[in-house]
């Protein structure tokens, strides 16, 4: 139940708290005064879209913030430990500021949410019943939605949905499957050519570079073995003046020197160093002339690889080290080539079984329907002699839709008909009943309706509508007797119905230099002063007065 509602510049509203109890409370005030303005805040709380023009003359933002206590809600509290949003096991608050130039803002428990967690929450917490609610009726998704919310069987038609979009997907590849099946062979083919043209190729992301610097040698071998031989004779195989034999002959000289002088002690080890230094320079040098022998086929089968990669890569129009990562793209291609997408056998018995999984479960649904159809039916019809409609019966009719269809919905679209008098045919609510018999069929289903919600509470605005006099004073004890279990809020301009209140709030327009209007709770000497000028108009008279009292009265017995 809603503990209290905080309302600051929302629409006539500057600011202002309410606080409601359990039981019926009803909500009454002059025409204009802005009795709807409670509900409207609480449905823009509550998830509703939100306008600017909410938004009080002269404000940035309004604010509407409401403390629920869901103690008896294992549902909400097991979605707030969910969502991890859980401040106090018993009691939770919502918050929303809707700005003129930025997105509205949502929190539950003083933490930002998205304003889709508020609409999630919302649907736990109340139940909201607009004033035009029985225009609402008329429409086919409004009477499914409420056959399937009294079934609870709302998962299960998302499942239909979502069974029948699967199925519909397979027939159009399964229509398509015979021209998709020859493209599937096509590209499959083409890559599995790729595949291997490139596996036989084997490449490496370092091999071309590791291969022209092999082709360089290879194709300077006789300049190597050239240049190598000159060195060696200069460094060690001409005798008297090759580098080696002076180096020696400077080391000999210098150890015979080095006695007299220390300082040339130095000078000889480095040098000596040099000559080693140089021993190990030509042994090397040796090697590598001895292994300079030219070999024609070596050189041709490098060559020939260093053009296939280039080739490869112009082929594939990449580098030829990046080759390997072709070769791994087109792999997965393959590998991700389903084969059920274009076969069509495989399509034809995806297909069977999707559309058996949509009957057994469309099945289940039907069940639920109709058993609903007709507990409703019944409920309906036993409240509308009670509202002035003794002549009239109800019906709900569920349509099979063509075996073949698998809708979204389910198999049967239902249909809310009315018969005025026993003479007359079942009629579409839409041709059957007059304004006045349509808000009285509503309410009738509302009042039955509302017994099987888990919602603690239900708001109601001016859905007394088109009614009056007795039939009145009925649906204000219906509408008490609902608050039995639950939380009932309702906004009306009926004396008979807001008597039947267990407490009575009165909204007040006051015209100062800002028009805004304030809420007060009613005492009882003060309740019968309002309704009787619900009563009797703008005069109060004794007898008006006496009537309220009646009404007040007969309502608490």
């Amino acid at each position: 139940m809603i503990n209290w509602l905080d309302v600051r510049d929302f629409v006539v509203v500057k600011k202002t708290q309410v606080s409601f109890q359990s039981g019926m409370t009803v909500i009454t005030g002059e025409t204009g005064a802005g009795k709807s303005v409670l509900v409207d805040a609480l449905s823009i709380l509550l998830g509703s879209r939100a306008s600017t023009d909410l938004i009080r003359y002269g404000s940035d933002y309004a604010e509407i913030q409401a403390d629920f206590n869901i103690q008896s809600l294992p549902q909400a509290r097991d979605w707030l430990r969910e969502m991890e949003l859980t401040a106090d096991a018993d009691e939770c608050t919502l918050r929303r500021l809707v700005y003129r130039e930025k997105s509205s803002r949502g929190f539950i428990n003083g933490k930002p949410v998205p304003i889709q967690s508020l609409r999630d929450l919302g649907k736990l917490l109340a139940d909201i019943h607009g004033q035009h609610e029985h225009h609402r009726l008329l429409q086919r998704e409004v009477q499914r939605f409420l056959i399937d919310s009294d079934a609870g069987i709302f998962e299960e038609v998302k499942q239909l949905a979502e069974i029948s979009n699967k199925a519909q997907r397979l027939e159009t590849r399964l229509s398509d499957s015979e021209s998709g099946l020859q493209e599937r062979k096509q590209r499959e083919s083409f890559l599995r050519h790729q595949v291997e043209e490139l596996e036989l190729l084997k490449p490496d992301p370092g091999e071309l570079s590791q291969l022209e610097a092999r082709h360089s040698r290879l194709s300077h071998t006789h300049e190597l073995a050239q240049g190598a031989w000159q060195i060696l004779q200069e460094l060690d195989q001409i005798e008297e003046v090759s580098a080696a034999s002076l180096i020696i002959k400077a080391a000999h000289r210098l150890s015979e020197l080095s006695p007299y002088d220390s300082r040339l002690k130095p000078l000889q080890e480095q040098i000596e160093g040099i000559a080693t230094q140089l021993t190990d320079v030509t042994g090397e040098l040796q090697r590598f002339s001895d292994g300079y022998e030219l070999d024609p086929m070596e050189l041709e089968e490098v060559d020939k690889r260093i053009t296939a990669l280039h080739d490869a890569g112009r082929k594939y129009q990449v580098r030829p080290s990046a080759l390997k990562d072709v070769l791994e793209s087109l792999k997965h291609d393959l590998e991700a080539l389903d084969p059920a997408e274009y076969d069509p056998e495989l399509l034809k018995q995806q297909l069977l079984e999707t559309q058996s999984d949509y009957d057994q479960l469309a099945s289940i649904v039907t069940e639920a329907r109709g058993k609903t159809a007709a507990k409703m039916s019944r409920d309906v019809n036993k409240l509308l002699p009670s509202l002035g409609l003794e002549a009239a019966a109800f019906r709900i009719r569920l349509e099979d839709e063509p075996t073949d269809r698998r809708g979204l919905h389910g198999s049967e679209t239902p249909y809310f008909e009315l018969r005025p008098g026993p003479d007359l045919e079942f009629s579409p609510l839409e041709r059957a009943a007059s304004g006045g018999e349509l808000s009285r069929v509503s309410l009738a289903i509302q009042l039955c309706t509302v017994q099987d919600t888990t919602t603690p509470c239900t708001i109601y605005d001016e859905v007394d509508v088109g009614i009056g006099g007795r039939v009145a004073e009925i649906v204000g004890q219906k509408l008490r007797s609902t608050a039995i279990n639950r939380q009932v809020l309702c906004i009306t301009h009926l004396p008979q119905v807001a008597a039947q209140g267990h407490h009575h709030l009165r909204v007040n327009r006051i015209n100062s230099d800002e028009t805004e209007v304030s809420i007060e709770s009613l005492e009882p000497a003060a309740r019968v002063d309002e309704l009787a000028r619900m009563l009797g108009g703008v005069e109060i008279t004794q007898t008006t007065r006496a009537h309220a009292d009646e009404l007040i009265s007969r309502a608490s017995k």
